[in-house]
């Protein structure tokens, strides 16, 4: 994974040097790739709705743009959940046990 986000951030200061900017989403100070598309593809699919509805874009299909987001928000939040490790393990009581 660390070859990944390294060589993510080797294109991203290749593309800096070329003048095109990749800016990315921070969440708690940190950029976020995930958090990035999460932003777009709901912007996306909720341009999409009021476009619908106001009848702008006419018939469209946004099906799909409604599956991108769903697809982004998964890819989030499933690396919010994972732990690393670090974190400390669940400990009961026994106040707990009686419940």
């Amino acid at each position: 994974m660390d070859n990944i986000i390294k060589s993510f951030k080797a294109f991203i200061v290749k593309m800096n040097g070329y003048g095109i900017p990749l800016p990315l989403l921070r969440i708690n100070g940190a950029p976020t790739l995930t958090g990035t598309m999460v932003f777009i593809s709901f912007n996306t699919a909720l341009l999409g709705q009021i476009g619908k509805i106001s009848h702008i874009l006419g018939e469209v299909d946004l099906t799909q743009a409604n599956y991108l987001f769903g697809i982004c928000l998964a890819a989030y939040l499933g690396r919010k959940i994972q732990t690393n490790g670090s974190t400390k393990s669940v400990e009961f009581t026994k106040e707990d046990d009686k419940e």
